[in-house]
């Protein structure tokens, strides 16, 4: 085999175990409005398990569209990774980050960003942090128009 050769299938080798780092979800949710009635909303996820997070996404039934990060909160992730980005004394009382939440940490943080101008911010238990956003879980999110979300994956 010639050395280019070889370089490709090295190549090709690295290329297929990145993309076997990364599992791609949805999250099922019900999303309350004031003054309207409940309706469905669906996330998808893409979890990076080199990053101990990923990206998450949805579309609300307004039409406003959200993207932004998640982090699965673990003793490997700085304090400023997740303050003062995922805390805010105002949303959802999920209380101040500190050395309880990152010792087999079952919480995720996310802050998505609308492109209608409105923030989310969401943070899910997960049911078994060892596999991630793959292993299911329970969530809430807050949007800056007033709207809640509940969810379940």
């Amino acid at each position: 085999m010639s050395s280019t050769t070889r370089r490709l299938v090295q190549v090709a080798l690295v290329a297929t175990m990145l993309t076997g780092c990364t599992t791609t979800g949805t999250i099922d949710g019900r999303v309350a409005v004031p003054d309207k009635p409940a309706a469905a909303v669906a996330f998808t996820y893409t979890a990076s398990w080199a990053r101990n997070g990923g990206t998450l996404s949805t579309t609300l039934p307004s039409g406003e569209g959200f993207s932004g990060q998640y982090v699965h909160i673990a003793s490997t992730n700085p304090v400023d990774t997740i303050e003062p980005s995922f805390w805010d004394p105002t949303w959802i009382d999920w209380g101040p980050p500190d050395t309880l939440w990152f010792h087999g940490s079952d919480k995720v943080v996310a802050t998505l960003i609308g492109d209608k101008g409105d923030v989310m911010r969401c943070s899910f238990r997960l049911n078994d942090p060892e596999r991630g956003m793959p292993g299911g879980g329970v969530g809430q999110c807050q949007v800056s128009n007033g709207s809640h979300i509940d969810a379940r994956f």
